[in-house]
């Protein structure tokens, strides 16, 4: 269904908050409270725009989320036709304020988190490594090319924190001694990446905007997309592990302790 045009066009109506499930206490706490006390390591739920008010009910994801009926599935909701034409009554009811080009850019909590993200979602990642008056500067020309029509929902974006980054260039292969706005492929894990492009923080945003296509180009040429069972072998064999503040697993119903864990005991 994410990949169904119609689809994406409804969502872009929406401002779009991914949580990462497994982060920390926060999210996992924000996770419970959208599943009545369960812990699964997916959760959809549409609010108003204060974030306060729920305009569906929470569920494993929009087809749940948007049923038609308690407790339904997808199918109820008239499948991905359904849920389309569901969020599109939900954004008819909300007139949009301000310019596109206006809109809060992409935040993740830190570094590490967004360049596993890129790697998950086989995305580039724009780096920017500068001091916080640069950053201001830049903020505002990445706006416009994060608006672009060619650009919306390509990539990801990432602004260097000196406290939560520190030692954030050892992951990352290629020249970063100088501020600069970096394009980085992330590796297959998430665990590390490579400098495909940098530029320096004063450059236009239209100059941005051709080195971010141009590299995006030569990484789809490069990405073979991947495939969830053998990619989750592969890293068990080489022995992969992203650790979280969260371990992981589900607790489906809601007690409080992770349900494969017990499982893994009985046996």
């Amino acid at each position: 269904m994410f990949a169904n045009e119609d689809f994406i066009a409804a969502s872009r109506k929406f401002v779009c908050i991914r949580i990462e499930t497994y982060e920390s206490k926060e999210t996992e706490k924000k996770v419970r409270a959208l599943l009545n006390g369960a812990f699964a390591n997916t959760a959809f739920c549409i609010f108003d725009p204060e974030g306060e008010q729920r305009l569906s009910r929470a569920g494993r994801g929009p087809s749940m989320g948007l049923s038609t009926r308690r407790g339904g599935r997808g199918e109820q909701a008239g499948g991905d036709e359904g849920v389309i034409r569901r969020m599109n009554q939900i954004a008819s009811g909300f007139k949009p304020i301000g310019q596109k080009e206006d809109a809060v850019l992409q935040d993740f909590n830190s570094f590490r988190q967004a360049l596993n993200v890129a790697s998950a979602d086989q995305r580039l990642l724009v780096l920017i490594d500068a001091d916080k008056n640069e950053q201001k500067i830049v903020q505002g020309k990445l706006r416009k090319v994060f608006a672009d029509a060619e650009v919306v929902g390509k990539f990801h974006l990432q602004f260097i924190n000196e406290e939560t980054d520190k030692n954030w260039s050892r992951a990352i292969q290629g020249n970063k001694k100088e501020a600069a706005v970096l394009i980085v492929r992330a590796g297959a894990f998430g665990l590390d990446g490579t400098v495909m492009d940098q530029l320096p923080v004063g450059v236009s945003a239209d100059e941005i905007k051709i080195a971010m296509l141009a590299a995006n180009e030569k990484f789809a040429s490069l990405e073979n997309r991947k495939k969830y069972s053998k990619h989750v072998s592969s890293g068990r064999r080489q022995g992969v592990y992203f650790e979280n503040e969260i371990p992981y697993g589900e607790d489906r119903d809601g007690d409080g302790e992770i349900d494969n864990k017990r499982r893994r005991q009985r046996q």
